[in-house]
């Protein structure tokens, strides 16, 4: 029984005394059975090799790789390519692995094993994308297979990463080309349809609108002129109309002949000058110089001057018997009558040929109004189309420059100065098991064991009603002892407590000798395993 008033060193002394056996012998059993343990449990190594991630050789500011899959994501597509059952088999044969899995049950439980005891682990990141490095470990019972199996892994990431990266480059490059086919068909038909669209309506496009404008004021203007044309050669030909009027009223006047009819030739003939010198007048104010109708009546003018001036003359210088022929003033109006008519001919022509053009050219000012009235519809069309037509035009540029990119990068991964796995701790042979760490096997079992001793003896104390002293007596009944009788053992009875004694010395040397002999057998085995060195 615990004292009421609480353990003192005392009677932790005498409890350790009486209850000696129940520390003793679950501290040894436990001990001795964590050391067994330590014996038969078999042993596991574990080699570990380290590969370097390298970054790429040409700087990326030249050439950037199209494989910008993160490094985990690549090494987890790369192990379950390695973990195939195609390639552990392959090892497994080849290496000779697992042949109590294999003859027991079968190659798949064996690939099974072989699966869960291969690790790969990120150990760290240089900040950079795709650099870094990572740890591939294997575990197995034979430390050289376990380095020569770490060793053959450590390769196959190597390989199956250049293939990787050489197969994502080529389908990179593959896409790009298709879809820049695609996209150049795409573009072939949106420049069909532009110039399509051009020919549909040509001389409506927003770049013409300018020249619209310019002609439609060009032939509005022409119509003006046109109008004013016509006005002008209607007004001369009424006036050869009433000319020519005139003159065949001048023509019937003309009777017989004599010194009468030259004398009226003569006065028609000043006549007809004076008014061909104002017709000429009328013109040139109308007209240049240069003018065909200006130029066509100045020269009659002049030639009728200088026959009036020979007729004078030959009126001084003539006899009073010889006479002039009597058919001069005839003859000059019918040559006047005639030119009046050719030029009423001409006058007839030249406003038929204005009045088509007049025709001609109201025709077409209606259709380049139009045409600008439409304008802006047709620029909004065409805005549509041209805005599709630029965007699959940048389109086409841009998976142009992507596909150069991608042929770069496909040449940068087949040389192999690309993101390359180097071996950086190539797997060494491991001296010491990975499992089961048998110092830490052994630590928690001889605390496991210390610590079944004192909870036992603990329990048993706490559960013994026995009072061991007359103290614990008064504590418990709160009154006072008053006569105590101490034990008094005969001759036998001390005789017995001698051989009890010398039993209980044998037992715990025995099993002390036990406990000593497994770790001696332990260390033996595994002399790694003990932290300090023994014997």
């Amino acid at each position: 029984m615990i004292p009421k008033n609480g353990m003192n060193l005392q009677y932790l002394k005498e409890a350790f005394i009486r209850r000696f056996w129940y520390i003793v012998l679950p501290f040894f059993m436990v001990s001795i059975a964590t050391v067994g343990y330590c014996l038969v449990v078999p042993r596991v190594f574990k080699a570990k090799t380290l590969i370097l991630v390298e970054p790429q050789k040409v700087s990326r500011e030249y050439v950037r790789s199209t494989v910008t899959v993160d490094l985990g994501d690549r090494l987890g597509t790369i192990t379950q390519q390695i973990k195939n059952r195609t390639r552990l088999e392959k090892i497994i044969n080849e290496y000779d692995l697992y042949p109590d899995i294999r003859a027991a049950r079968t190659m798949t439980d064996a690939i099974e094993v072989f699966r869960e005891e291969i690790e790969t682990n990120v150990r760290r990141s240089s900040g950079r994308a795709g650099t870094g490095s990572f740890e591939i470990a294997y575990m197995n019972r034979d430390p050289v297979k376990a380095r020569d199996v770490t060793n053959a892994i450590a390769n196959f990431f190597i390989e199956d990463n250049l293939k990787l990266r050489e197969l994502q480059a080529t389908g990179t490059t593959r896409f790009l080309d298709h879809e820049l086919e695609r996209m150049k068909e795409v573009l072939r038909q949106k420049e069909e349809n532009v110039r399509k669209f051009k020919e549909k309506y040509f001389g409506l496009m927003p770049e013409q609108m300018e020249n619209n404008m310019s002609i439609l004021t060009q032939l509005q203007r022409q119509l003006k002129s046109l109008n004013a044309s016509i006005q002008q050669t209607k007004d001369r030909k009424v006036l050869l109309q009433t000319e020519l009027s005139r003159l065949e009223t001048l023509r019937a006047d003309t009777g017989r002949p004599g010194d009468q009819d030259r004398e009226l030739a003569a006065d028609q003939g000043t006549l007809i000058l004076e008014e061909l010198r104002q017709q000429l007048q009328s013109l040139r104010s109308r007209y240049t110089d240069k003018h065909p109708d200006v130029l066509r009546l100045a020269t009659k003018v002049d030639k009728l001057e200088k026959e009036q001036e020979a007729r004078t003359l030959d009126t001084k210088s003539e006899t009073p018997e010889v006479t002039p022929p009597p058919s001069e003033a005839q003859r000059l109006m019918l040559v006047q009558r005639e030119d009046f008519l050719s030029q009423l001919k001409l006058i007839d022509k030249q406003l038929a040929a204005l009045a088509r053009e007049k025709r001609k050219t109201s025709g077409q000012i209606p259709k380049y109004g139009q045409r600008i009235e439409d304008g802006p519809k047709i620029e909004q069309m065409f805005v549509d189309l041209r805005r599709d037509y630029k965007e699959a035009s940048e389109n086409y540029q841009s998976l142009l420059e992507k596909k150069l990119q991608s042929e770069l990068a496909e040449n940068l991964e087949r040389t192999k100065k690309g993101e390359q796995f180097t071996i950086l701790e190539p797997a060494n042979l491991p001296h010491k098991p990975f499992k089961p760490d048998v110092t830490k096997v052994l630590s928690i079992g001889l605390m496991m064991a210390l610590a079944c001793g004192l909870g036992l003896a603990f329990l048993r104390e706490y559960l013994d009603p026995t009072f061991w002293s007359s103290k614990d007596l008064e504590s418990a009944v709160e009154l006072p002892v008053l006569v105590s009788v101490p034990i008094v053992n005969t001759n036998k009875e001390r005789r017995w407590n001698l051989v009890k004694k010398a039993g209980a010395a044998g037992a715990l040397f025995s099993m002390a000798s036990v406990l000593f002999y497994a770790l001696f057998l332990l260390w033996k085995k595994d002399p790694t395993a003990f932290p300090f060195p023994i014997g």
